[in-house]
């Protein structure tokens, strides 16, 4: 059991700790449902339009080709599927492993290389072949998932579970260990589905880029790489678990946002100088909108709304019941470990500028950025034909954008408490990484059209280098705007009295 526990432990010290009362995965088979059904849309999906634009060229070579990287993949999938249901039974965030990295990375540089060296209907058949092996692995997930919840139905431990497990998507999850810390975090239910699903989005919106071919005018195009982002960046966004670690004999709560390419989080706040938890109202929304604070003699600290919103309005009580039920769950174990008085009250706008005008500067950052990158895409012309630049630079601003947008939101909101993460500056950071991707994309254009790099005036004046330019400008705001979004809900903020 201590084992589950410790991808999502921030001390390594902790590892040896005795389990006292919770259990770890609650949910932990129900979750694999919705898993197991999103990733078996999204294979047949790609499998479908792979083979259907293989059958329609016409070649059985490229036909049997698919047909033994079907199996392959199937049969990679069926492996994987363990490592879905550890994470589901540890409710942790998935972390991949070094050899998934490399092998997934070396898979990305087979398409970019197949999508330069051809012909375009070349590349054509080469990205539906591409696209066979992905999709076989995410049906033979599916299936995996599927057989393994099936088989633990017909045992009968979970009998009994069942029903209560199927309708307490929104609880909480506490679990206290024999050192006095109590881990809280939503159940394995509430949350791995996100988790895995926001992969399987990221995945669709480079494989919308690359195989949904409209017509070539510019709407179309516009179109498609609209498509494209929203489904990349609304996973990439999605694709985090979140804990609470509450330290009692250290006063430390520590709240952890796991997450792709810098979307990761980990707050440590010191609750010595607080002496209550108070539950803000808005008097001008009538009690709609409401905040949780650690409120102190000259200090405030409001908690993120990703975790005091986190309400379970799918289990059909009232709005008002489901919301005051999940903000006191959470509000009751700080409340009682850190010994803190409980508060609640009203308050006007004014009394809680501090909170809104940060939050509200946020929304309309994102939104402005949003707003931007639709206006790039749909205005100006894009780039008519897939090519590897594309492809790099759609992997570039999934990398990229985050750095940027925690760089947005400490201008807007300059009360926003500092993230602990530890970045080994040894290594490349990410947005160093995604920057390096988009320069390569870049150069890669002005080439492409008989540059030289080094003469910057023929890159500009070049129209395939402002189509692709157009193409990195629009994607980067929309991803920049939606993590803005993102970031807003899962910073805490400071005020001081």
């Amino acid at each position: 059991k201590n084992n589950y526990q410790l991808p999502m432990q921030i001390l390594p010290s902790h590892s040896q700790r005795q389990l006292i009362s919770g259990k770890v995965g609650w949910g932990w088979r129900q979750a694999t449902y919705p898993i197991s059904t999103n990733f078996g849309f999204a294979g047949f999906l790609m499998l479908s339009a792979a083979i259907a634009q293989l059958v329609q060229i016409g070649e059985p070579i490229f036909l049997a080709i698919a047909g033994l990287l079907l199996v392959f993949g199937f049969w990679v999938g069926l492996h994987v599927a363990k490592s879905v249901i550890d994470v589901c039974r540890q409710n942790s965030d998935y972390v991949f492993s070094q050899s998934q990295l490399i092998v997934s990375v070396a898979y990305w540089l087979v398409l970019v290389a197949g999508i330069s060296l051809s012909t375009d209907t070349f590349i054509k058949i080469f990205v539906a072949i591409w696209w066979v092996l992905p999709a076989a692995i995410f049906l033979g997930i599916s299936s995996a998932l599927v057989w393994r919840s099936a088989k633990g139905k017909n045992s009968g431990d979970t009998k009994q579970k069942t029903s209560n497990e199927l309708t307490s998507s929104d609880i909480l999850n506490i679990v206290t260990y024999s050192d006095q810390t109590v881990l809280v975090s939503p159940s394995s239910l509430g949350q791995q589905p996100r988790q895995f699903n926001s992969f399987v989005l990221i995945l669709l919106g480079l494989f919308f880029w690359t195989m949904l071919d409209l017509s070539s005018s510019n709407l179309s195009n516009s179109i498609r790489a609209t498509v494209a982002i929203a489904f990349t960046v609304t996973g990439l966004t999605g694709f985090f678990t979140w804990q609470t670690q509450l330290r009692s004999p250290d006063k430390i709560l520590q709240i952890r946002f796991s997450g792709l390419w810098g979307m990761s989080a980990t707050y440590a706040i010191d609750l010595r100088p607080f002496s209550r938890l108070a539950v803000i109202k808005l008097q001008e929304a009538g009690g709609e909108l409401s905040w949780m604070q650690l409120a102190g003699s000259n200090k405030e600290i409001t908690l993120p709304l990703a975790i005091t919103m986190f309400s379970g309005q799918a289990t059909g009580e009232t709005k008002e019941g489901s919301q005051s039920d999940q903000n006191d769950q959470l509000g009751k174990t700080i409340r009682t470990e850190f010994h803190l008085a409980k508060q609640e009250t009203e308050r006007d706008s004014l009394g809680l500028a501090h909170v809104l005008l940060p939050q509200g500067a946020g929304i309309l950052a994102g939104a402005a950025f949003i707003g931007v990158g639709g206006l790039l895409l749909f205005v100006l012309p894009l780039p008519a034909k897939l090519s590897a630049e594309t492809a790099i630079a759609w992997l570039g601003v999934c990398i990229v954008s985050p750095a940027i947008a925690r760089f947005f939101i400490k201008l807007v909101a300059p009360n926003s408490l500092q993230s602990d993460r530890l970045n080994n500056h040894n290594q490349l950071q990410p947005w160093e990484i995604g920057t390096a991707l988009l320069l390569i994309s870049a150069s890669m254009s002005s080439q492409t059209a008989g540059q030289t790099i080094g003469k910057i005036t023929n890159l500009l004046t070049s129209n395939q280098s402002w189509q692709l330019l157009t193409l990195i400008c629009g994607w980067l705001s929309i991803s920049i705007g939606v993590c803005i979004l993102a970031f807003v809900r899962r910073t805490p903020l400071w005020n001081k009295l």
